[in-house]
């Protein structure tokens, strides 16, 4: 029996950041693609920011482009991007694992100062719109682009067999769905929410794996598990 591909389309340097964090008999027993379907490209856009301003950051691509922290707060989703910004000098707080729970839990406890949300051309949940609604001045600031990419023909080629397809964003979902024209047949995809998994909902799937939470350790503890059983001879 042919071994299973791990056919990651993360971003380059997430991607490998990923595989480090699996185990070795998971490795083991797949073949792995790294086929980006998207690029990130910093675009020189960093606000000047005071002492007393504070900041937003919902991946850990915002912290990579974004200034040092000088020990300025920094808001965060997700606990690689709190330990990111911690890393790079901000006073980070981890204020949920989603854009949503971000939300909640800042107009619970109303930061008194001036917010910035370092992120991408393309955002999700319209943070800084629905804080400034509700009173907390923040200003998305766009500090990197997320270039589409084509599905190369070494990832084309693997989805003609089992795959394991770990996807991570709504985008990228897309542009999966887009690019692959409906050759998912063989792909277990494990998607880190439901509004992740929803642009690939009329696609056939070997099957598909929605996370209870969109945290790390649940992506990487159920790739390691399809890893495992699928590659067993």
């Amino acid at each position: 029996m042919a071994m299973p591909t791990l056919l990651l389309t993360r971003p380059e340097t997430s991607a490998r950041a990923f595989v480090a964090t699996l185990s070795s008999d998971a490795l083991g027993a797949v073949r792995l693609v790294l086929a980006p379907l998207m690029e990130i490209v910093g675009i020189g856009n960093t606000p000047v920011l005071g002492p007393d301003d504070g900041v937003i950051f919902t991946s850990r691509n915002g912290v990579r482009f974004a200034p040092d922290g000088e020990g300025r707060l920094a808001f965060c989703v997700g606990l690689q991007t709190t330990q990111a910004a911690v890393a790079n000098g901000w006073k980070a707080t981890q204020a949920g694992n989603t854009a949503k729970e971000l939300i909640v839990s800042l107009c619970a406890s109303v930061p008194r100062i001036r917010l910035f949300h370092l992120g991408g051309e393309h955002t999700i949940g319209d943070i800084a719109q629905t804080l400034s609604a509700n009173g907390i001045e923040t200003q998305h600031v766009a500090i990197y682009k997320q270039n589409l990419l084509p599905l190369g023909p070494t990832a084309t080629d693997a989805l003609t067999h089992c795959c394991i397809v770990p996807v991570f964003s709504p985008r990228s979902a897309q542009q999966l769905a887009e690019k692959a024209q409906g050759r998912l047949g063989n792909s277990h995809v494990v998607a880190l929410s439901k509004a992740v998994a929803a642009p690939l909902s009329g696609e056939s799937t070997a099957s598909c794996i929605i996370l209870p939470a969109p945290e790390a350790h649940y992506m990487r503890k159920a790739v390691e598990n399809l890893c495992l059983s699928l590659g067993l001879p």
